[in-house]
């Protein structure tokens, strides 16, 4: 438990790291939009501030000079000389009319101008668009529109500035008397549009991770689940082999007394007692070995079916009055098995089926096994019951450990079966059919032999690796 909480932290935790990051990428995000609108709001307010006195520079207004002081005042009018009064002189003197600017210096400052402004958008990389108050596209990514622009061009411009509207909200431009006089229409730049994404990659690599962490936390817990059940079942063959050991040396005194060779049914019953208690040292050894890789060697799958038939048969107590067994052993292809363990898998099955016939008078248990080519070449083992069945809510869960249907049952053994057949022999085992109150058939697949007789040996390891 402790464990799992140490792990459920570290998901929180990493879970948390992540979310903040996502947190600081979306800050970073926006605080990177407002420094884009910040640079553009800059274009916009240089273009505004300069588009005034460059258009009063390149403007043919003049200027009128007073012929007695000097004193200068705008003029509008087309007369060159005129008469009027001076504030100055504090009479009506003569007035010059001369140019403001001349031709020179008009084009310097417009050069100038241009030349500013051009380098400027220039470092740009994404489109602007300025247009006047009516919309009419006047400077496209720094360079002027020309009065003889193509129509189609301007279409082309105009659709831009729509394009840019959809990306950013243009930013009006207004004059000396805040009036609007246009609008700068911009786009966003390639590391603007990535860090857009960033989140939603971040969002996903959370995702991921949240399932990563689900994934491996569950298929630890669902581990240690089936670790606890085989430190359970070593735990019990350690506590069984004292009794064990003691029963056999009682059973050498029984042997060694007189009646023992004398009266039939005390020899009868001392050899009845030896053999059970074989067989239950057998079972103690087979929850030892839990946890360790067996030694395999080829073998003859029809033999341990044959032996676990036979050590039911010889048990009627184990039976169920009505009960009988029907084998077809076709199988003809040797395997590479543990003896014991597979036929500890068939004990499994065969109990199941039992107490699925429990109550019945017309039980029949099915045993047959058969050579299959798929996958290389397999053998096949059906064994089928006409008990009660397994109900479809419980199918999913039959090798699930600590499952069971039955009062009083551990959930261990179809758990045992499942690792013995699929980890340590290389095969399958599944519940191919059962309906509730028609019975049930299992197939367990064991990978046929290739040729090799000898012992295959394998190295000690723990379960589940």
């Amino acid at each position: 438990m402790t464990t799992l909480r140490s792990r459920l932290w570290l998901m929180a935790a990493a879970g948390l790291l992540i979310w903040l990051f996502l947190f600081y990428s979306h800050s970073l995000v926006s605080r990177l939009e407002e420094t884009n609108r910040q640079a553009n709001e800059t274009i916009a307010w240089f273009w505004a501030g300069t588009q005034i006195p460059f258009s009063l520079v390149v403007s043919n207004s003049s200027q009128a000079v007073c012929s007695e002081c000097g004193q200068t005042r705008p003029y509008f009018g087309e007369a060159r000389r005129f008469e009027a009064l001076c504030s100055s002189c504090g009479s009506t003197t003569r007035w010059l009319a001369v140019s403001r600017w001349s031709e020179e210096e008009r084009q310097q400052v417009l050069d100038l101008t241009r030349g500013l402004f051009r380098r400027l958008v220039g470092r740009l990389q994404y489109s602007t668009v300025l247009t006047d108050e009516e919309g009419m596209p006047q400077i496209v990514n720094g360079e002027p529109v020309p009065d003889d622009v193509d129509p189609s061009v301007l279409r082309s411009y105009v659709a831009l500035a729509a394009k840019l509207d959809k990306l950013n909200t243009p930013i009006p431009l207004t004059g000396l008397q805040g009036d609007t006089i246009g609008l700068l229409h911009f786009g966003s730049g390639e590391l603007a549009r990535e860090m857009v994404v960033i989140p939603l990659i971040e969002l996903g690599m959370l995702t991921a991770l949240a399932l990563v962490l689900f994934l491996g936390i569950r298929t630890e817990v669902r581990r240690e689940k089936e670790m606890a059940w085989v430190g359970f079942a070593k735990e019990t063959a350690h506590q069984l082999s004292t009794p064990i050991s003691s029963l056999l040396g009682w059973l050498e005194i029984l042997r060694t007394r007189p009646e023992a060779a004398c009266d039939p049914e005390v020899y009868e019953a001392v050899s009845c007692m030896s053999t059970d208690v074989e067989r239950l040292g057998a079972i103690a050894s087979r929850y030892g070995e839990m946890g360790k890789t067996p030694k395999l060697r080829v073998g003859d799958v029809n033999e341990v079916v044959r032996d676990t038939v036979r050590y039911f048969r010889d048990r009627q107590g184990l039976l169920s009055k009505g009960v009988v067994f029907e084998t077809s052993l076709e199988a003809k292809r040797m395997v590479r098995l543990s003896p014991v363990l597979l036929g500890w898998v068939l004990e499994n099955l065969v109990k199941n089926a039992l107490a699925a016939l429990a109550g019945r008078s017309d039980g029949v248990i099915s045993i047959s096994t058969s050579d299959l080519q798929e996958g290389g070449g397999s053998v096949e083992i059906l064994l089928s019951d006409n008990g009660k069945g397994v109900p479809f809510r419980d199918q999913g869960k039959i090798f699930s450990a600590g499952f069971t249907t039955r009062r009083g049952g551990w959930g261990l053994g179809l758990t045992l079966c499942k690792r013995i057949v699929e980890e340590y022999h290389g095969g399958r085992i599944r519940l191919v059919a059962s309906s509730p109150g028609k019975g049930s058939t299992f197939s367990v697949h064991i990978p046929a032999d290739r040729g090799k007789a000898e012992i295959a040996e394998q190295d000690d390891g723990t379960l589940g690796r």
